[in-house]
């Protein structure tokens, strides 16, 4: 009834039936009904394109979509434990969800949404809303950023602005949606090119990116079970911006570097993994590689050993991200130095060198020939301590085992620097 008074006789009568929808579509079966109506579907958003700013009727459209597109919240083993539970001593309780709310479900309808052209209207409703209606757009917008597809294009029509000015707009005691807001952004800047989110006619600074990003690396106060996702998202996000320049990458630094050094040696190897990538594009700023990493003061050279351990972790993903930073990091003379004059740092180095796969074993093989190569002092400690842990025989090892001719090079080269010095 309030589909066909919408679509036959609007007039007086929207009112009423948006605030219907707004309440049927919380029931999963209303919900696809409504997706799979392209006509109803435009017709929403053309009520909330014309609907006046901050009204009833902007909030119940809203809420409509905001009920078509919300995940159900993914839970832990434990939490889905407790709900069976709860399901066997309810005589009522279903052991089984919706199967209308699950993710294939919502990600079908968040295409339809996306589909029938609503971006621009939240962007356009975004800079003269109530803080409740942008609460409401920011969930929306954090749904569609799930399903990848949509990102690319989430960014063309303007989310990207939207999501960074709601996350400083909002109030700091409303963090779910900020979190929601940082999120969302990350998800899409993980997946489109930084050079053309924030390029065009009417650039906006990579640097307003930053703080919204920093915000979610650190877990959720608020949050009974921490939830991962976020801080892998943030990190993934900042090492997508730290691939651009070195103003970008001093800015990550300067605003964001405690909360990514904590995450080294976080119990998630994912988690790990990302920070080290991170890392790894943030020392390509010779500035940055040099006061983090080279200064000499203690506080750089355990930053060192920290990534020099990660280099011989377990996950091979770590290990690859760690030696792709210390392949940057060994071209400066005085990580040269500390790196060959730490404990187990040699042996580490050419264990990269005799890994299965060929990728490691270039970067191991690069490192070693910065190290071997390193002028003065440096490059002659660095010589003697690597002939001391076998270097010979790890690089003879590694160059027959090597078919890339770029990796082969290298590695050779490495070896002869250390021949003349035998």
């Amino acid at each position: 009834m309030f589909t066909k008074t919408l679509l036959t006789d609007p007039g007086q009568s929207t009112q009423s039936s948006i605030e219907g929808l707004a309440y049927a579509s919380l029931q999963p079966k209303v919900k696809e009904d409504i997706s799979k109506n392209k006509e109803l579907l435009e017709t929403l958003v053309k009520t909330l394109e014309n609907a006046p700013p901050k009204s009833p009727l902007t909030y119940g459209a809203l809420s409509i979509f905001m009920n078509l597109t919300v995940f159900r919240p993914v839970q832990t083993e434990e939490e889905k434990r407790m709900t069976q539970l709860k399901a066997y001593a309810n005589a009522a309780g279903k052991l089984q969800p919706e199967p209308l709310n699950d993710h294939e479900h919502t990600t079908e309808r968040c295409k339809r949404v996306f589909e029938a052209g609503l971006t621009p209207v939240l962007v356009s409703h975004s800079k003269n809303g109530s803080l409740a209606s942008l609460s409401l757009i920011v969930s929306i917008l954090f749904a569609l950023s799930t399903t990848i597809s949509l990102r690319g294009q989430l960014a063309q029509q303007g989310a990207v602005r939207l999501l960074i000015a709601a996350w400083a707009a909002l109030p700091e005691r409303d963090q779910k949606v900020r979190r929601a807001a940082a999120q969302a952004l990350a998800r899409i800047l993980i997946s489109t090119n930084p050079t053309i989110v924030f390029g065009g006619n009417r650039p906006i600074p990579q640097s307003n990116a930053i703080r919204p990003l920093t915000s979610i690396i650190a877990p959720d106060p608020d949050a009974e079970t921490r939830d991962l996702l976020p801080t892998f998202e943030a990190l993934m996000a900042l090492t997508n911006l730290a691939s651009t320049d070195d103003e970008t990458r001093h800015a990550i630094v300067r605003l964001a570097w405690d909360d990514i050094e904590d995450q080294l040696l976080s119990p998630n190897a994912r988690v790990t993994t990302a920070a080290v990538e991170l890392i790894c594009n943030l020392v390509q700023s010779p500035t940055d590689a040099i006061a983090l990493y080279g200064d000499g003061t203690t506080k750089a050279n355990n930053r060192l050993k920290i990534l020099v351990a990660l280099a011989d972790a377990e996950d091979t993903a770590t290990r690859s991200a760690a030696g792709g930073a210390l392949a940057s990091l060994t071209g400066y003379e005085s990580i040269v130095r500390a790196i060959a004059t730490r404990g187990r740092g040699p042996e580490i180095i050419l264990g990269l060198c005799g890994e299965e796969s060929e990728d490691l074993r270039h970067r191991g093989a690069f490192v070693v020939y910065n190290m071997v190569a390193a002028d003065g002092e440096a490059g002659k400690l660095a010589r003697e301590k690597l002939l001391e842990a076998g270097a010979v025989q790890a690089l003879t090892d590694c160059a027959k085992k090597n078919r890339r001719s770029e990796v082969v090079e290298v590695t050779v080269q490495a070896l002869k620097l250390l021949l003349e010095q035998k």
